[in-house]
Formats: C-alpha cells, structure tokens, sequence
C-alpha cells in the first residue's frame, strides 16, 4: 500500500506516536497481567486496545494518499486518541493511574499543529476526560480517604494543561513567526539575485552593442555624405541618435552608481521634466493629463529611479497602444506617513484606458519573471526592486471601469 504523508509532518508524527503508544499499551498490560497485577479486566483492557488498533489501520488507510490533513482532521484524531486513553483507563484505576498525565499530550500536539481556537477545544476536552475519571471511577474503587490526593491531581491537571498550552501556542506562534520572517528574507534575497542577472546580463549586452552601433554611425555618416538626400538614411537618423543617447545615459548612470559617488536630492519638478522628455520622444501620439502639488517637495536623486518610473510609463503607453487610446492619467500627491519614521511620502499614480492586467498574473508581476506576451515582465521587475530599495513600494492593480493602475510610493527627503 503507498503511504504519501511523511513521518516529518504533523499528520505522519501523530500516527507514528499512536503506533508506539498501542505497543506500549500492551506490553504494559502483559507485564501487569504475568507480574503485579493478576485481577485486571482482561477482555474490556484488549478490547479498547483492539479498537484503537483498528482505529490507526482505519485513518492510515484513509490518509495514505494525504501529505497534509485540515486542522479538522487533526481535531478527530486527537479526541479519539483522548477517548481511548480515558476509557483505557477508567478499568484501570482511573484518575489515581501514574499515566493519566498522558492526557496532556493530546494538547501538546493541538497547540503546534492547529490554530488556536482548536487547541481550548483539545484542552476542554482533555479536561472533561479528567474530570470523568476523577468523579466516576476513583471515588468507587479507592474510596474516600483518596479524595483530597486526587482533587489535588485535578488541580495540578488543571494548572498544567493551562500553562502548557499557553506556552507551547506561544513558543510555537514565535517560531512561526520567524519562519516566516526568514522565507521572505529568502525570498527577497532570490529576487535580488536575480535582479543582480539581469543587471549584469544587461550591462555585458550594451557592452557588446557598443562596438556594433559605433560602425553603424560611421557607415551612417559615408551614406549621408554619399546619399544626402535618401529617404532610407533619413530614416535612419533618428533610430541611431537614440541608441546613441541610451549608451551614453546608461554610461553615465554606470559612473553614478559607483560606491564612491554621491547622490543627491533633487527637485521634483526636474524629475518630471526628465520623464515628460523621455515620453514625448518615444510616444509622441500620447497625451498626459496630469495633476501635480502646489508645493515644491525633494526626493531621491538615484540615478535609476527616473529609468524604474519611465518603464511603468512606457507599459502605460503600449497598452493604450492596444485599445487605440492616446490619453494617460497622472498624479502626484503628497501625505503623511504615520507608520513608519518618514514625515512625508510622495506618491506618483499612472492610469492607462488599455485591456488591463491579467487576474492570475497581478499578484507575481513586477516581482517575478511572468511569461505573456509583450515579455517576461523584466523591466517591471527591475524598477520594484529600485523602488524598493530605495524605501518605496510599488502597487499594481486593474482599474474598476478600464485599464490598469500603477501607484509608486517613495518617501520625500
């Protein structure tokens, strides 16, 4: 038979306990039998034993096929494991039994395996289970001279399951907590990483461009002195004077990037105009509606921000682009922030009318590498790990009539 969970989980750990605890059970109740204790009930012992026994066949055979279980789930197997032992016990001294503390590993296990409101439920019912075998079974086979020794186990049961609990959920919450703290510090550390790649990947690639777009503008010059009047070499003019002109700006903010060089702040207004530039000559047909503060603010002055905000313009524009709409919605508004020790935050909102972010796609863009069909989502990539490193966040969302939403976020220095 094929067993899917694996010893390791919680599911695998619990049916592992259980087959060691029914071997126990009747190598205890044997030792009893040939040894101590001769006038035991035999036929209720084996047969609650018995049932357990085919109780654990019963859920590995509904489990085979199962990694993990709901907290449901866990819930059944634990109170039935708590039913057996109290029966178990109620024919074997009930409450006065050394190993009616057993009841509190039921609870123990409920408090790292499921949420919190199943873990009182598991320790109700544990304590309910005490209380059976203190008020029914003890009383009856000892007597009252035993009753102040076992109201005071009832008390220290009590105490138990209640600090136990309380300190294992807590202990167990933490190193949830943590886990989940290191998976995203991992996370992030891969996206950087990647990031980093696709940098570097870059930089070797305009490297490599540099040469062949060099002899191109020299093969460009002998045919405009040859060929003045060509339409195709005035065509020409244009796409290699940009390629020119981002070799030069990629250059320039290589030499910013640099460990000894200094950014600075500057001005917003300079910024925009950068970016307004940039869109005009590559967008010509697009149109900005835009809505700006009053006020004069300063924000970073990292080399790569204007490259990471003109690459969410640049998504905006191709996908008006699709919809044959030349209209983009830009704002820029300026609040405080009370969450964090920034005063101040600026935010910039880019509104496009084309056919929106795909549903399954929205929550992975722009922090990993998603197939579609313009690309991989690369650039979106790289500008919200610049955003991010530079103390900002990045939203993506799809607008409730038309189109899609971008909202940077980025603190005002």
């Amino acid at each position: 038979m094929f067993i899917n969970f694996s010893p390791n989980s919680a599911l695998g750990q619990l049916l592992l306990l259980r087959s060691i605890a029914i071997v126990l059970q009747l190598v205890l109740v044997l030792i009893s039998l040939w040894f101590l204790d001769k006038s035991l009930p035999e036929q209720p012992i084996f047969t609650i034993i018995a049932m357990e026994s085919v109780f654990q066949l019963a859920s590995i055979y509904a489990y085979r096929k199962a990694s993990e279980v709901s907290p449901g789930a866990m819930v059944m197997q634990l109170v039935a494991d708590i039913l057996f032992l109290t029966v178990l016990l109620s024919f074997l001294g009930g409450a006065s039994n050394a190993f009616v503390s057993l009841l509190l590993l039921p609870c123990i296990i409920a408090a790292v395996t499921v949420p919190p409101r199943f873990v009182v439920f598991i320790s109700a019912a544990a304590l309910v289970a005490y209380g059976y075998l203190y008020t029914v079974v003890p009383m009856h086979h000892h007597g009252m001279h035993m009753g102040q020794h076992l109201l005071g186990m009832l008390v220290n049961f009590v105490f138990m399951v209640i600090v136990i609990v309380t300190v294992v959920t807590y202990l167990a919450s933490r190193i949830q907590q943590r886990e989940l703290a290191l998976a995203k510090s991992r996370e992030k550390q891969l996206q950087q990483e990647q990031v980093l790649a696709l940098g570097s990947a870059a930089a070797q690639v305009t490297h490599q461009l540099a040469t062949p777009i060099a002899h191109l503008n020299l093969l460009f010059e002998e045919l405009s002195e040859d060929f003045p009047q060509h339409p195709a070499v005035k065509d020409m003019q244009a796409p290699l004077a940009q390629c020119k002109t981002q070799l030069d700006g990629f250059r320039a903010q290589t030499e910013l990037l640099k460990p000894q060089s200094q950014v600075h702040s500057q001005e917003f207004e300079t910024m925009w105009q950068q970016l307004h530039e940039l869109l005009t000559l590559q967008f010509p047909e697009q149109t900005i509606s835009c809505q700006l503060p009053s006020e004069s603010f300063s924000i970073n002055g990292d080399p790569m921000l204007i490259p990471a905000l003109f690459n969410l313009f640049v998504n905006a524009a191709k996908a008006n682009e699709k919809c044959s709409i030349s209209n983009l919605e830009v704002s820029v508004t300026i609040s405080e922030d009370t969450s964090s020790n920034i005063r101040q935050t600026w935010s910039l909102s880019i509104r496009d009318f084309g056919p929106g972010i795909e549903m399954d796609k929205l929550a992975l863009i722009g922090k990993s590498v998603v197939d579609s069909s313009s690309g991989l989502g690369m650039a979106l990539l790289l500008s919200h790990a610049t955003i991010e490193r530079l103390g900002g966040t990045l939203h993506l969302s799809n607008h409730q009539t038309q189109g899609a939403v971008s909202v940077v976020t980025l603190p005002v220095v």
